[in-house]
């Protein structure tokens, strides 16, 4: 698939600001499921964006303004190829004794324990004992569970908000795909599964997909002999070429679209808006 994303993302504040620092995950990773051929971002007022890839490989820019202002504005453009790909293979040959055997696990420590969003507790416990034992067949648990908090967890944006962590989002038995994603990655990490936090778009098409509205979020767990496997929790899927990637890491706080400080103006109003086109035909050519 081929894809123009618009991204932007707008602060209005109710008085001047006398200087903001602002760093963003707003580029989509280039690796084996896809390639951006194109990634330009625009600020308003104007700065100019230092770039540098962070510890999980992800392209990061920051900037500052320093003049009074009253208002930013942050806009990207990307053009993003995923590769053509089938039904995505579920992952019904990984299990404990391959993950247990696997080399490459120990490297994975950042995602094995606790993070700033994602911790254990007694509201996750609760959660994970309404569930199967995960056992032998790790996959078909990964699957289980994805399916698990789609059905038990209602889609609702007043529910949460992006401070909230595992145990507010298990309590309200609610939230967005950024609850959904952490609180799956709790429940994998808890079984001794390394998990991580991926930010990005989903192409929802003429079709009903929950977040693809604006920026979207799930999960990957390692599961051998397969790797990295991809699972949306919001919408009860595995990942495919309807995915675009844009950063991975411990959890939302490493990967947030946009963060920063500033000095004075009071609290400040956000709007962002997400225009994700499928390129087709000519177009495409």
């Amino acid at each position: 698939m081929e894809y123009t994303i618009a991204h932007e993302t707008s602060y209005v504040y109710p008085k001047s600001v006398h200087e903001s620092y602002t760093v963003v995950h707003l580029q989509p990773r280039s690796d084996q499921s896809q390639f951006c051929s194109k990634y330009e971002l625009r600020v308003q007022p104007e700065s100019s964006p230092l770039s540098y890839v962070d510890r999980f490989g992800n392209d990061v820019q920051h900037f500052a303004i320093l003049p009074a202002h009253d208002a930013l504005s942050i806009t990207t453009r990307s053009h993003v190829v995923t590769l053509p790909s089938s039904e995505p293979t579920r992952p019904a040959a990984a299990t404990r004794a391959l993950l247990e055997t696997d080399r490459k696990v120990p490297r994975f420590y950042d995602f094995l324990h606790d993070s700033a969003y994602v911790r254990a507790g007694p509201e996750l416990d609760d959660f994970v004992a309404e569930l199967e034992p995960p056992g032998e067949r790790i996959g078909a648990w990964c699957l289980d569970l994805a399916a698990a908090i789609h059905r038990g967890f209602a889609y609702d944006r007043t529910a949460t908000n992006v401070r909230t962590a595992v145990a507010g989002a298990l309590a309200a038995r609610a939230g967005v795909c950024q609850d959904f994603a952490h609180i799956m990655i709790a429940a994998l990490r808890g079984a001794g599964i390394p998990a991580r936090y991926v930010s990005g778009y989903i192409f929802g098409g003429d079709s009903t997909v929950l977040g693809a509205e604006a920026s979207h979020a799930w999960c990957e767990a390692y599961l051998p002999p397969y790797g990295w496997v991809g699972f949306d929790p919001t919408n009860d899927r595995l990942i495919d070429d309807s995915f675009v990637r844009v950063a991975v890491g411990r959890d939302y706080g490493d990967v947030s679209p946009v963060r920063g400080i500033y000095r004075g103006g009071g609290a400040s109003e956000m709007s962002v808006n997400v225009a994700m086109d499928l390129l087709t035909g000519t177009q495409q050519q």
